[in-house]
């Protein structure tokens, strides 16, 4: 009956979600007040707007604007006021990107990874409204790998995270080359997932890859799945954050889905993964968040708190 009733649940999310506004790559109109923020995006798209998986990388440099007339934490993507994009350029080449990112300086280069159920032009967004909430510096990279944006591509998306290592491993390697700054993986739900992974494959190919903070949102992993992640991976960076909380409904569905008793993001067992080396922040008493599966980027005062963090 619990397995009936949640599976109810999950398709009447999914009718909804029809019926909803998603975020796409459009101009911003005329009459919007907006900030400009620059974010690079790397994908294994077959094009920004496809859910096709391909192997490798492309680039694209991104101008997007983020409108004045909105609440922290919201992404609004309809109307005078939504997010949207002024220019677009594709890079080529190592060279391109290079001048793209800028030099290296004391911040460092943020790469976000998106979860579940996001369009490219949503991935992008967010990380833009992170960013412009939380006043983080240093030049921003979306790793956007092919979500099918939909609550009933779950299994799909999970396919495609775990297709995306090994472009995800091309992306670490080639700033490797050309970025010599400290470097900053920030990943959400089933994004967690494919960073980690994307880790464990380059560190048991003895493939360098330095990273200042990697800080994983609710991530959307089995408990079992994620100790051998973090065992392959270890020694861990030397800022390593997990944020969880243990009011995160699409984490049931998935742990349901997955027929596991719990995801890690879930908060079942914080002083385990503190003995792994993590900085653990349980966000399960925050009440004002706009999206209970994104929390730290979506409630007001946990992003007042990252400003005053930051400032």
């Amino acid at each position: 009956m619990m397995q009936r009733r949640a599976f109810l649940a999950t398709s009447a999310a999914a009718l909804m979600s029809g019926c909803m506004a998603r975020g796409q790559f459009t101009p911003p109109l005329a009459s919007t007040a907006f900030d400009m923020q620059p974010i690079l995006m790397a994908t294994n798209r077959a094009s920004p707007q496809s859910s096709e998986r391909i192997e490798g990388v492309n680039f694209y440099d991104l101008d997007i604007a983020v409108p004045r007339n909105r609440a922290p934490g919201d992404v609004p993507v309809k109307g005078a006021d939504a997010f949207a994009l002024i220019r677009e350029r594709q890079l080529s080449s190592d060279a391109e990107l290079k001048r793209a990112l800028g030099p290296a300086g004391r911040d460092p280069l943020v790469i976000w990874v998106h979860g579940f159920n996001n369009t490219a032009a949503e991935a992008v967004y967010r990380q833009a409204q992170m960013v412009q909430d939380t006043g983080l510096r240093g030049p921003q990279m979306s790793f956007v790998w092919p979500s099918a944006a939909t609550t009933r591509g779950y299994l799909f998306d999970r396919d495609s995270a775990l297709q995306a290592r090994t472009s995800l491993e091309e992306l670490f390697l080639r700033l490797g080359r050309i970025w010599g700054g400290p470097v900053t993986v920030i990943a959400h739900s089933l994004g967690c997932l494919l960073a980690m992974e994307a880790l464990v494959r380059m560190r048991l190919q003895n493939r360098p890859v330095v990273l200042d903070s990697l800080v994983l949102l609710q991530p959307d992993i089995a408990p079992d799945v994620f100790d051998t992640q973090v065992a392959d991976i270890s020694p861990l960076p030397k800022n390593a954050l997990l944020v969880v909380s243990g009011n995160d409904p699409a984490l049931r569905v998935s742990a349901l889905v997955s027929q596991s008793t719990n995801r890690v993001g879930a908060a079942a067992n914080v002083d385990k993964y503190e003995a792994q080396g993590f900085r653990v922040v349980d966000l399960s008493g925050i009440q004002d968040a706009g999206n209970s599966h994104l929390v730290a980027l979506t409630s007001p005062t946990v992003l007042q708190f990252l400003r005053e963090l930051s400032t």
